[in-house]
């Protein structure tokens, strides 16, 4: 049996501040969608969880106007997402963390973490688990009609129809 601690998650090896770097990927930045777009709200928000969502958006939108890296302060970022922090991985910002790194939004590189500005589509068995709205709804989107994807995946997939001025109860 080995001594030596084995380091899961990058939060372990740091203690209030970890430095997040760009994660470039000339594939993915071709035929992915912006992190703080719509398709990340609709397809991905399922799968990663709002937490992570979250947490996703505030690290790219931040890597993208500090392409050298930046560095955030795990308290205060925990915070400014709703959440509280503890050193470690039993608190809900580690949770969220290490949910990115699992769905390869994130990664470690030594005590840093990569991250996507620009995700990539999901895969086959992250759409089998969608709703069937969003099946639909991701379905349309890849037939390059993301409007229609738009409604049918905020509804629910049920649209109302509007009254006509004779059926409006405000109608007098």
């Amino acid at each position: 049996m080995s001594t030596t601690t084995k380091h899961n998650t990058v939060l372990d090896r740091v203690t209030s501040e970890l430095v997040v770097i760009p994660w470039r990927d000339p594939i993915v930045e071709r035929v992915g969608f912006d992190a703080c777009g719509d398709y990340v709200e609709l397809f991905w928000l399922s799968t990663l969880g709002p937490t992570a969502t979250w947490l996703l958006r505030r690290l790219a939108v931040t890597v993208v106007n500090n392409p050298d890296g930046f560095a955030i302060d795990l308290a205060a970022t925990a915070a400014s997402l709703g959440l509280g922090y503890e050193s470690g991985r039993a608190n809900p910002f580690a949770r969220a963390v290490q949910r990115l790194v699992m769905f390869g939004l994130a990664q470690p590189v030594g005590d840093r973490l990569a991250i996507r500005s620009v995700v990539p589509p999901l895969a086959m068995k992250q759409l089998a688990r969608l709703p069937e709205h969003l099946q639909r709804a991701h379905a349309q989107w890849a037939e390059s009609d993301p409007e229609l994807a738009l409604v049918e995946g905020y509804s629910g997939g049920r649209t109302v129809n509007q009254p006509t001025t004779s059926d409006s109860p405000l109608a007098s």
